[in-house]
């Protein structure tokens, strides 16, 4: 998991890219990759004030903060506040800047396109915890029964081996 701060400079430098390569006229597909890069740094970077927001200890875990609660909420603040201003930024760029020759048909379908992968993304982390919680299920449920089942056998295997034994020195078998 990226912290804030981490993710906040990731999306900082794609930003950059993206103004450095409008501002020297490079080809659209340059720029849409700058584009890419700044939504994927965007996104990580609004998980993780997401996470930092909702984050839960772990049960076992040692409770310890490396900041007090002013300068995080400060640090969340800031890197909210700046993911919107680069938003603006962008869609000033498609509609009265340098992008403008895409217009707003290029932006919408820039935003269009980041809330599809966005959903796909979504759902595969959903596909994803299902997958972990059948598997946790199947493990409980066969595994118990496994385990009982070798137990089972092995007291079977034991009791025999004792009687056996028994009737050997007895000197019935």
């Amino acid at each position: 998991m990226l912290d804030p701060v981490s993710a906040f400079a990731m999306a900082t430098a794609a930003f950059n890219g993206i103004k450095r390569a409008v501002e020297i006229g490079r080809e659209v597909q340059d720029i849409y990759g700058q584009l890419s890069q700044w939504a994927g740094a965007a996104s990580d970077l609004a998980e993780a004030i997401s996470q930092q927001e909702n984050r839960k200890p772990g049960l076992f875990e040692k409770i310890g903060f490396s900041k007090n609660e002013t300068s995080e909420a400060f640090d969340i603040m800031i890197a909210k506040q700046k993911l919107i201003d680069m938003e603006k930024e962008i869609y000033q760029m498609f509609i009265y800047g340098e992008l403008q020759h895409l217009g707003l048909d290029g932006y919408r379908e820039f935003v269009s396109l980041r809330r599809e992968i966005k959903e796909k993304r979504k759902k595969m982390v959903y596909d994803q915890m299902r997958r972990r919680q059948k598997f946790v299920e199947n493990l409980t449920t066969y595994g118990l029964a496994s385990i009982l089942l070798f137990i089972s056998l092995s007291f079977l295997t034991w009791v025999s081996i004792l009687v056996y034994q028994a009737g050997s020195e007895a000197g019935r078998w």
